[in-house]
């Protein structure tokens, strides 16, 4: 399947049908040596297939389908070019053996430094209904390379175009920090989300996101310099995504305008 070898195919589709499984029961149900299935996990990993949880013993679930599907595209680009003209195709037929997670299970990874901020990008692609974001404007400011704000607000918009309903909430947002040339500059990528619903406050809060109301990326900042980006936290389980969901709205509620960032900018 897709250049991938029989025993990782088997694999990924046994991860994508099942759900959250250790190494022992995805080799039972795939009919796969059990000491042939680390090997094959480690390379789905690598392939950016499936998320693993460095619990004893280690989980693994399969990452969605249009993830998998571009990954691989990016890996095998010129190589797959057939694959590129099937991938909706592909996709369509997988995203009908995709589990849907029961309410109390679990799943988290942890992301770090760089790799995680690209990372955190392709996690809040993988939105079907909603995404509701808050991002200190701060941390933005100090992200290593302008073009990861266009990529987030690029995603952004990209998930409005598919209908996806989303939310942003800016936090930390004083007048005086807007006299600075490359905070404001920054701000302005996000002013362009005409399509996505934006509020801003001066407060400051932990800075989450809940996506499609049961999955969670907890942004960590360093305790060394609070205004820089270290690591996110991701959690698949409805229940908290669900309690972070009402933080999220009653935060919202609170505030008064809607899309009312960009007139911090009309003069």
């Amino acid at each position: 399947m897709f250049g991938l070898s029989n025993y990782e195919s088997r694999a990924y589709l046994t991860l994508l049908s099942k759900g959250i499984r250790t190494a022992r029961e995805i080799a039972d149900e795939s009919k796969i040596p059990f000491g042939r299935i680390y090997d094959v996990l480690s390379s789905l990993e690598d392939k950016g297939l499936v998320d693993t949880q460095e619990s004893r013993p280690k989980k693994f679930v399969a990452k969605g389908p249009k993830i998998a599907l571009n990954n691989l595209l990016t890996m095998k680009k010129g190589e797959l070019q057939s694959l590129t003209d099937k991938a909706g195709v592909i996709e369509e037929k997988l995203s009908s053996l995709h589990s849907t997670k029961p309410e109390e299970s679990l799943f988290w990874s942890v992301a770090l430094g760089e790799k995680a901020i690209n990372r955190y990008i392709e996690k809040i692609s993988e939105a079907e209904k909603e995404l509701h974001a808050i991002i200190n404007i701060r941390v933005a400011a100090r992200l290593p390379q302008k073009d990861i704000i266009k990529n987030l607000t690029n995603t952004i918009g990209q998930l409005c175009e598919r209908g996806v309903s989303v939310k942003v909430l800016l936090v930390g947002v004083a007048p005086r920090s807007l006299e600075e040339e490359y905070l404001a500059s920054v701000a302005k990528f996000f002013v362009a989300l005409d399509r996505a619903e934006v509020k801003h406050t001066q407060i400051s809060t932990t800075a989450f996101d809940v996506i499609d109301g049961e999955k969670v990326l907890i942004k960590v900042m360093n305790p060394v310099r609070p205004d820089e980006f270290f690591a996110w936290i991701f959690v698949w389980q409805k229940k908290f995504a669900m309690e972070l969901n009402t933080t999220f709205q009653e935060l919202w509620t609170s505030l008064n305008s809607k899309n009312g960032f960009s007139s911090l900018f009309s003069h």
